[in-house]
């Protein structure tokens, strides 16, 4: 007994951190009990509020009351649904009946439904025969409702009816949208967890069921859902109509769509080509807008025939709806036959809109139809998998748009739109795997972010590079015929494309090559140095921003270690083959053919991995770029410009090198890498804002585009659209950089423009230039000139225009012409919610307004959290949009004190981490690589 004792003594010495861990797990435990079972009201915990605030008591038991998962002993089958929104109230009524089927036997039912809907009436029925029946039942805090019945229920099917009621408030679930006319619309918005504000349901991806659906609308309305109307019957004590639409296909409930309107459509015919019958697609817009749905309509209809095409399933609704929605949170919701767009997303003007206003709405309108199948069809079964939905269509919007636009190059712009942005994310420590798992409502739309969509389509993009095209198409063709109207998880898309993937690579297994790329955080740096006789050794770690940051291997079971497709070229051309890098290997060999004087590796950076060589090696590659060699592709060269920053700021390079690297662009003359160029630049002006290095930027940055910038025109030109948006990106820069002859012009087209407005000669701009002139030419606005455009924006009926109005006029220095813009946007009567947070962002974006919003958000957090709620992923990203040039330690203890003030962050609690981490980083890029970034400027300049 005693030397049990010295050695559990022992044992305690050698394990402090264990033990310390244990008493504290004990404790909680302890607390948490003693709190579940002590009463209070209607069993809820009773807290003092300051027992929250340095804690993370209040955040566990939250998360662990919201976590909870529907249990699977009882499934439905079918929803007969009826809806009535009374849209004088702003309230609605509802009956469901619900088909389930009890498949283990049990006493009780779980049923989601949040706290806003009120529970009339419950009745359960075997058949005709009532076995439970209750009133006035009422949701839990999880947004269950749970149902004990007295007698077990035994294997079969039974009916549940619910009566209920709720609020037309918000911007998801089931709402009003005032429209400018001061007419009601009523719309839904459902992804990811919000039908059960509409209605009671089983709200989880997994629980397809059919649905029968009405609704009952006020004369003159049209009343749209997922399915076809099927009839009509007026009732003529209210004076409404109930609309019936036709039984849908098993669908999962964030996919149901409800709509009342006083709209207009268009509509075409698909061709299917023989997969499938064809169908109408229409397109809905607000009365006297329908002129500006021809562009979606074009597209939505390309666009669909395509993927009927390319999937080789057909469409399985009879019909498929678009409608643009004036107030709608997200961009657009890929609800079932009927996809919800917010109206910047879907309309366009012909003579307001610029060419990236097109190809951004037609991403949009691309990528919500490639979700009919993905993501529709064939669902995830739980949002651990989100990546399935979000992922491929962010990566078959890029494929759509090159195969019916091909002018537009939309594969070389993924790396710019797409694929940069996430890499930078991504070298964080606050990042996250593509497979993440997730429990509560917070959880689930938190995700809803860079990783699940950029880096999922970024890794589809690679997969589909070393399994072929046509390869991989067919994977997928067999993985929706296989699956279709199921629920599936990563392993199922994988083990429908490995048959195709054998063929050539017999000894691999994909399941291992993508669960390295899908199952851990972040993603490699490959070291390449010259080996012995014509070889380059490569080797890999986990790439960070931070190279110093300190994390446990142990912590996943490929200890941060990735299976890579190296692919390469030299001067002599590009290697058909790949080199594989197990992520068991230490190193890898690459043997160079004799002549080859140079070697890239990454061809047009299809593989999501970064690429460090050696100084010497970095300089023969900007000889390249400066001879403007051929083997180097647009893509290629922007993927030099891309890593060689990001490399420098992890010190796997000098920044000499990154500033040597960027000298080749005074012969650049392709969109793509002037693209990225753009955002390393501006990135570095915000870093070099107020450090001597600004004024040296500013200067070198003329002097590199100023070739470039007298080869375009200010005048309208009817020019390809990749030179259009070439053009744009160069006027901008020069705008951006205060480049002498672009600013006093910039200054001279907004005052034309402001002056004639309202006057019988009014000038209109080009459409192309409008964000440039409005935005830049509004820096130096007086008051007066302000509220013009103010004006202007309030009266403004396009919501391109607008879009483009709102932004400039966040634009002036002037601190208090910001803050009268900023009280000014809080009434919804000026700006909708849905757009407030842009407004937002917009001005923390402008130097002269940073301060203003941080103050604005830590004085105000709790209206903010009122108006928008924790759960909205919107306002929880708002603290590191706002928060992304901070680099001083004072902002970083007001940050940490903001945290700790408000502990609770819901959808944001990943963006904080984020935020810190960022903040810490723009600290020590300031003390690190600002001297060198200064010095190099200084002394190009001396030399030129």
């Amino acid at each position: 007994m005693v030397k049990t004792n010295r050695n559990l003594y022992k044992w305690s010495c050698n394990n402090k951190a264990a033990v310390c861990l244990g008493v504290l797990c004990l404790c909680f435990f302890i607390t948490t009990v003693v709190l579940s079972t002590k009463p209070c009201g209607e069993g809820k915990i009773q807290l003092k509020p300051d027992m929250w605030k340095h804690t993370a008591l209040r955040s566990e038991l939250v998360r662990a009351k919201k976590k909870f998962r529907l249990p699977k002993n009882v499934v439905p089958e079918n929803y007969n649904l009826t809806l009535w929104p009374q849209l004088a109230s702003n309230n609605f009524t509802g009956l469901v009946k619900i088909h389930v089927k009890v498949v283990k036997p049990t006493k009780d039912i779980y049923i989601h439904a949040a706290p806003s809907l009120r529970i009339n009436s419950f009745i359960l029925k075997d058949g005709l025969k009532t076995i439970e029946k209750s009133t006035n039942i009422a949701p839990n805090e999880s947004e269950v409702l749970s149902i004990n019945v007295k007698h077990q229920l035994t294997q079969g099917k039974y009916t549940i009816t619910l009566d209920f009621s709720g609020a037309l408030n918000g911007l998801v679930g089931f709402y009003t949208s005032k429209l400018k006319n001061g007419r009601t619309m009523v719309a839904s918005k459902f992804e990811p967890t919000y039908a059960r504000q509409a209605f009671p349901c089983f709200d989880e991806p997994e629980f397809k069921a059919t649905f029968d659906i009405a609704l009952v609308k006020p004369k003159g309305y049209t009343a749209l859902s997922n399915m076809n109307e099927i009839s009509s019957v007026h009732d003529s004590k209210t004076n409404t109509d109930v609309v019936s639409f036709a039984r849908s296909v098993p669908m999962s409930t964030y996919l149901a769509c409800f709509v009342l309107c006083e709209f207009d459509f268009k509509e075409t015919e698909i061709n299917t080509n023989g997969i499938g019958d064809p169908f109408t697609l229409r397109s809905y817009a607000r009365k006297g807008e329908t002129q500006k749905i021809d562009f979606a309509q074009s597209i939505g209809q390309r666009a669909t025939e395509f993927y009927i095409k390319y999937y080789e399933v057909p469409f399985p609704l009879p019909k498929l709806d678009m409608i643009a929605i004036p107030e709608y949170q997200s961009g657009a919701t890929e609800h079932w036959g009927l996809i919800t767009y917010r109206e910047t997303s879907f309309l366009i003007d012909d003579a307001t809109a610029s060419t990236q206003n097109r190809i951004s709405v037609a991403n949009t309108i691309v990528h919500e139809l490639a979700h009919m199948w993905f993501g529709n069809l064939v669902t995830m079964k739980w949002w651990d998998d989100l990546w399935l939905n979000e992922g491929f269509a962010t990566y078959m919007q890029v494929k759509a748009l090159d195969a019916i636009e091909p002018s537009w190059t939309m594969l070389d712009q993924f790396l710019t739109k797409t694929m940069h942005s996430v890499l930078v994310s991504d070298a964080k420590l606050a990042s996250h795997a593509i497979v993440q798992t997730v429990e509560t409502p917070d959880e689930i739309t938190a995700i809803f972010d860079a990783i699940s969509y950029n880096k999922g389509s970024s890794v589809l993009r690679m997969l589909e590079g070393f399994v072929g095209e046509e390869n991989f198409r067919r994977g997928v063709s067999d993985y929706l015929k296989r699956y279709k109207y199921g629920n599936t998880v990563t392993q199922d898309l994988l083990a429908s494309l490995e048959p195709y993937f054998k063929k050539d690579h017999p000894d691999l297994n994909l399941t291992l090559i993508m669960d390295t790329w899908t199952r851990q955080t972040g993603y490699p740096v490959l070291a390449v140095t010259p080996g012995d006789a014509h070889t380059l050794v490569v080797s890999q770690a986990r790439f960070l921003l931070d190279r110093s940051a300190t994390y446990n291997t142990r912590d996943n079971q490929f200890q941060y270690r990735w299976f890579v497709p190296i692919t390469y070229k030299t001067n002599q051309g590009t290697s058909k083959r790949i080199v594989w890098f197990p992520n068991e290997e230490s190193n890898v060999t690459i043997t160079l053919s004799p002549g080859d004087t140079w070697c890239k590796l990454n061809n047009n950076q299809v593989g999501y991995y970064r690429v460090s060589y050696t100084e010497e090696m970095w300089g023969q590659l900007i000889q390249q770029l400066k001879g403007k060699s051929e083997q180097l592709t647009l893509s290629d060269r922007a993927h030099l410009i891309n890593d060689v920053f990001a490399l420098a700021t992890a010190e796997y390079v000098s920044y000499e090198v990154a500033m040597n690297l960027t000298t080749y662009l005074t012969v650049e003359e392709d969109y793509v890498p002037w693209d990225t160029a753009d955002t390393e630049f501006v990135k570095l002006a915000s870093r070099l804002e107020n450090s001597l290095g600004g004024e040296g930027l500013r200067k070198y940055v003329q002097h590199l585009i100023t070739p470039l910038y007298k080869k375009q025109s200010w005048d309208q030109t009817d020019i390809p659209v990749i030179q259009k948006l070439l053009r744009v990106r160069i006027l901008s820069l020069a705008a951006r950089f205060e480049l002498p002859q672009a600013q006093s012009k910039v200054r001279e087209l907004f005052l034309s423009w402001l002056d004639s407005r309202g006057t019988a000669g009014a000038k209109d701009m080009e459409p192309d230039l409008r964000s440039i002139v409005y935005f830049y030419g509004m820096k130096s606005a007086s008051q007066a000139e302000w509220d013009k455009v103010w004006q202007l924006f309030l009266e403004e009926r396009d919501p391109q225009e607008q879009q483009k109005l709102r932004h400039a006029l966040s634009a002036p220095a002037n601190t208090n012409i910001l803050r009268k813009y900023l009280t000014l946007a809080w009434d919804q009567n000026n700006v909708r919610t849905s757009d407030y947070l842009i407004v937002v962002q917009y001005i923390a974006n402008n130097p002269s307004g940073r301060a203003l919003i941080w103050d604005e958000i830590r004085a105000k957090w709790p209206e903010y959290v009122k108006r928008f709620s924790l759960n909205s992923r919107y306002l929880g990203n708002l603290i590191p949009g706002i928060s992304s040039t901070f680099d001083t330690e004072v902002k970083l203890q007001e940050m940490e004190s903001f945290f700790s003030q408000y502990p609770e962050a819901g959808a944001g609690e990943a963006a904080r981490r984020r935020a810190l981490e960022t903040l810490r980083g723009n600290i020590r890029w300031r003390e690190t690589h600002e001297p060198t970034v200064t010095q190099w400027l200084n002394d190009y300049l001396t030399n030129l």
